[in-house]
């Protein structure tokens, strides 16, 4: 007679440990939303209203998360 595989076995529980916080409950996945949303808001206001020193440092680095975003999203699209 022969062993059965305890190979199975490990990929059994792999499988179930791979599951993250959203795959139960979205509640963590929806506050990084929010939170990128007020942190953007933010950058947003201090570039349109902020003290005239930093307003181009502002405006640079939102241009810079809006190429990096629509990239992502190009390419995200394109894959699947």
């Amino acid at each position: 007679m022969t062993k059965p595989s305890p190979a199975a076995e490990t990929a059994i529980a792999d499988v179930s440990s791979k599951k993250g916080c959203c795959s139960k409950m979205k509640t963590c996945c929806q506050k990084a939303t929010r939170a990128r949303e007020i942190g953007l808001a933010g950058m947003t206001a201090m570039a349109t209203f902020g003290p005239k020193r930093f307003r181009p440092y502002f405006q640079q680095i939102l241009a810079v998360i809006a190429v990096v975003t629509a990239t992502v999203e190009f390419f995200r699209k394109r894959k699947g």
